[in-house]
């Protein structure tokens, strides 16, 4: 049986409303929250008929709004229209319109509120609610809170540097992804309340690296096994099956969770079963399915369609299973077939991708040649992705063009703060930025709303999530590269350090192992990194010595 985890709530109050129309001393909606109504009350905010209020509570949360009503209805009528958003422009979107929608769970909801009540609608990801009077009456209000559901943990990771700017993407990550940890680790907040394996590597990169070993880890790769068994891949995808690989590998090397690991050994030997016979003899990756494929070759949204993505699967196919070969090694598993599926694929296969996205995927597996390259380190931040941003800026890195992997990680997810974001978003372009508004704040005549005029596929206009796990990549970007607290075993039992500053100064942070909390700093002196840190007990440094 899974761990459950903790989750509280705590009651929000908003920060400034965005427009309102016949209501009075709304004012009294932003002091001290008094849970619980009373009689008499002399101070309330009255929603005259046909009125309405959009409030802002500041920054993206998960949960629901909180009505404490002093006059309401009396005959169990329905009078007031609530409407979640997690931009401005959604609060005020009808159904259907622009991609607006209740799927998953409803933003959008006619509701009884009767005189002397307290009651919580809504369950959902937020930061503006709008609320409707529809009735022929006047409403009295003594609260309207948002219900901030969450994990009930703190951070042990973290990070600094000497860039600002830096240290905000790092921080709205980070909460992204923690808002993204509810139940399950789901995909986002509001619309894609679900477990995606194949979705789900740079969020679990972000928790290792922000809280250590987590059941909510665990949690997913046994589900996901049991609810999608061979000759079954993930959810149909293949790919989905090979970022499931590398999620257990991964978890299994910075937590020393090896009795977790090894309990997943039958599952994993039946997918590896499965890519034993989608790869030919001369290392080319043509998925076995004894139905229909959706896709032979998903890798993100961006890419569909794309000619050469089986490059872009090539690679990760190989990387992931490099790490299974490694974990079995270690843990006593069986090899063979894993080694010899390696060397098939090993037969290189020549890049023909013609995005930042596969190009960096491929680079996973192989080193990049010079249409890979190419793609990658033009164009700045154009091209990027939120799923896929960490691993470009590591190939970027890895390139020996770590400056460049910081900059363009920069002007990316600073686009999306230039707008208003307090969490990062499903998708984004740098081209939305050309005459568009802030999420925060209602389209001025002439300008693009951009939670509703962009995105497609699954995430079109107000369908697009404001807040999804898959793009904390800058977390992990930063905590390992930057840090470069390398584990050199399982647990970050011994553990070496190889920072890369990317042009920064100077930066400090502590990494989580499974022994305690390494805490490391560096700066640049001249034109040396100097180094230092503490180590909890039973956990070693390889090198450098202390202060060099």
């Amino acid at each position: 049986m899974r761990e459950e985890v903790k989750r509280v709530k705590d009651y929000i109050l908003p920060v400034r409303t965005v427009a309102e129309h016949g209501t009075e001393n709304t004012a009294c909606l932003f002091k001290n929250f008094q849970d619980q109504i009373y009689i008499s009350n002399n101070d309330s905010c009255i929603l005259r008929a046909g009125g309405y209020i959009i409030l802002d509570y500041g920054r993206e949360l998960h949960g629901g709004v909180r009505i404490i009503t002093e006059r309401g209805t009396v005959d169990g009528t329905v009078g007031i229209r609530i409407r979640f958003g997690e931009s401005a422009g959604e609060a005020c979107a009808e159904l259907g319109e622009c991609g607006a929608t209740n799927d998953h769970s409803p933003r959008d909801m006619k509701v009884c509120l009767p005189r002397l009540s307290d009651l919580e609608f809504g369950q959902t990801g937020f930061r503006f609610v709008r609320i409707d009077n529809i009735s022929d009456s006047d409403y009295k209000f003594t609260a309207i809170v948002a219900a901030y559901l969450h994990l009930d943990e703190q951070f042990r990771g973290r990070f600094r540097c000497d860039d600002e700017k830096v240290n905000q993407i790092y921080d709205v990550a980070a909460y992204t992804l923690f808002l993204n940890m509810q139940n399950r680790l789901w995909d986002g907040i509001k619309r894609d309340r679900l477990v995606w394996v194949g979705d789900m590597h740079p969020e679990v990169k972000g928790i290792l690296n922000l809280f250590g070993a987590h059941t909510l880890i665990e949690t997913a790769l046994k589900e996901s096994a049991e609810h999608n068994p061979v000759p079954m891949w993930m959810t149909g995808l293949p790919t989905y099956s090979v970022w499931w690989i590398a999620v257990l590998c991964d978890y299994e090397w910075y937590t020393a969770r090896s009795e977790f690991a090894r309990s997943c050994f039958p599952y994993l030997y039946d997918v590896i079963d499965l890519l034993d016979k989608s790869v030919t003899d001369d290392g080319k990756v043509e998925f076995y399915s004894e139905t229909p494929l959706y896709d032979q070759y998903f890798l993100n949204w961006e890419t569909c369609g794309e000619e050469g993505r089986e490059s872009g699967v090539r690679g990760l196919t190989l990387w992931a299973l490099k790490k299974c070969y490694s974990m079995l090694s270690r843990l006593g598993g069986n090899t063979e077939k894993v080694l010899n599926i390696i060397s098939r694929l090993q037969k290189r296969v020549l890049f023909c991708g013609e995005s930042k996205a596969v190009a960096s995927l491929y680079a996973l597996g192989y080193k990049p040649e010079a249409k890979a390259e190419k793609l990658l380190t033009e164009g700045g931040a154009k091209g990027f992705s939120t799923f896929i941003s960490s691993y470009i800026a590591n190939a970027l890195a890895d390139m020996g063009r770590g400056g460049q992997a910081l900059s363009d990680m920069k002007e990316f997810y600073d686009g999306m703060l230039s707008r208003g974001a307090t969490t990062f978003w499903e998708s984004f372009e740098p081209d939305w930025l050309i005459n568009s508004g802030r999420i925060d704040a209602l389209p001025e005549k002439g300008q693009k709303d951009i939670h509703c005029t962009f995105g497609k596929y699954c995430y079109n206009g107000y369908r697009l999530s404001l807040c999804h796990g898959w793009s904390c990549g800058p977390v992990p970007f930063l905590s390992e590269r930057v840090l470069g607290v390398k584990f050199t075993s399982a647990g970050g039992k011994t553990v070496r350090f190889e920072p890369d500053l990317l042009g920064l100064e100077r930066a400090e942070g502590a990494v989580p192992t499974a022994y305690g909390l390494i805490e490391v700093s560096h700066k640049c002196v001249g034109e040396k990194v100097v180094t230092d840190y503490s180590l909890p007990d039973g956990v070693t440094a390889e090198k450098p010595e202390k202060g060099r």
